[in-house]
């Protein structure tokens, strides 16, 4: 020995002996198992139940086993199906789910869709009722702060045909009126804010004041009526539209209606409070009235050479005279009248002409003889008056004079 240590190698490392040990084992029980099925085939055809003892015998050994196995199989199973079928139920739930989104935004797509349908229909139908003010449909695109449109932009302007100071209008009342108009877009000054000022009448009364902007008492969008006469009393409900009077607005637009009245107080506090029609809260589409009067041509008239101008006769003035407190008016004097001559014949051909004289004068009287000669002008032997000049005569004054006591 060289005092090496010998080489130790394991039994279960000799292939040979383990491949012989195996293939042994494989043999016994392909033996016993073919042993096990011939007594259950020679049982089953001698019908011998002594046969059976062996395959007894192996039942009661396997079914314990076989039941358990095919329990945890069962249950391995049943594992996998339950996993498959939870995965099947999520796949089938986000397929639902997604589903359900495209839905609900499908739905509130054909809501939106509905309600501007709708807003385009009652926009179309006030458009085609008011087309002699020739009417353009604007969009709102910005606005001032606040709960409500007190001040508002729209994409529509000059290159629209939109100009200063036109009614815009929202179902059929009035909103406002542009300013500040450019090429593509208009600012919208609306009836409350508290700049605005536009003139108005009461429908029912046709009195005419002017409108005013303002914030009710509870925040609410409000508007004040001033100049009314003072001997009018608006009732609550009654309408309040545009008078057409200043910026060329079209006439009879509504405005809103009567609340309530301050009428009776201070001079400075005396108004009518109005509640607008239209909705300051909620305005998406408004439309601009591109109304513009026109001043009618003043026509001549020719004037016909028959029809001339004849002035009147103006009254006399008739003196007066002051007597102490007291005041007299003279009796005035009578207008000399024309004197027609009138003719008559005597019975020996005596033409006699008779001249009327005005009142308080002589007639004159002239007779024509015929025949006569410068040296016999009166054949008959008498002389005729002379014919009196008229002279205007003055009636008497009765007059009473007082002595001014002392």
């Amino acid at each position: 020995m060289d005092g090496s240590k010998p080489d130790r190698q394991p039994s279960n490392r000799n292939p040979r002996r383990w491949r012989l040990i195996r293939r042994t084992v494989i043999v016994i029980v392909v033996l016993a198992l073919l042993a096990l099925a011939a007594s259950h085939l020679f049982a089953l055809i001698t019908g011998n139940d002594t046969l059976r003892a062996p395959e007894n015998g192996v039942a009661t050994v396997l079914t314990p086993l076989q039941t358990g196995f095919s329990s945890i199989v069962d249950a391995v199973v049943d594992y996998l199906r339950t996993l498959k079928l939870r995965a099947n139920i999520e796949t089938a739930y986000n397929e639902i789910k997604l589903e359900n989104e495209q839905l609900v935004y499908q739905a509130m797509l054909a809501e939106q869709l509905q309600y501007e349908l709708d807003v385009y229909k009652d926009l179309y139908g006030e458009i085609s009722i008011n087309e002699s003010m020739n009417p353009v449909m604007a969009t709102v695109i910005s606005r001032s702060g606040g709960n409500y449109f007190s001040v508002f932009t729209i994409n529509k302007g000059t290159s629209d045909g939109v100009a200063d100071f036109m009614a815009v209008t929202m179902d059929g009342a009035l909103v406002g009126y542009t300013y500040n108009t450019k090429s593509t877009s208009a600012n919208v000054r609306t009836i409350i804010d508290s700049d605005a000022s536009i003139s108005a009448l009461i429908s029912s009364t046709r009195d005419q004041g002017t409108v005013r902007g303002t914030l009710g008492v509870d925040g609410s969008a409000m508007c004040r009526m001033y100049y009314l006469p003072e001997d009018h009393l608006p009732r609550p409900g009654d309408t309040v539209v545009t008078s057409g009077v200043g910026m060329g607005f079209p006439k009879g637009i509504p405005i809103g209606t009567v609340r309530e009245s301050t009428r009776g107080m201070e001079a400075n506090k005396s108004y009518v409070v109005i509640e607008p029609i239209a909705d300051f809260e909620h305005i998406e589409y408004v439309i601009v009235l591109r109304y513009q009067p026109v001043a009618e041509a003043i026509t001549s008239q020719d004037v016909s050479e028959d029809l001339a101008l004849v002035p009147l006769e103006t009254a006399r003035p008739i003196p007066t005279i002051q007597i102490g407190s007291d005041f007299f008016q003279l009796a005035p004097t009578p207008e000399p009248t024309e004197s027609i001559p009138l003719e008559t014949t005597g019975v020996d051909g005596t033409v006699i002409t008779i001249t009327p004289t005005p009142a308080g004068g002589t007639d004159s009287i002239e007779y024509n003889v015929p025949n006569a000669t410068e040296e016999n002008t009166n054949p008959y032997g008498y002389t005729l008056p002379p014919t009196a000049s008229p002279t205007p005569t003055v009636p008497p004054l009765e007059l009473t004079v007082e002595d001014d006591a002392d």
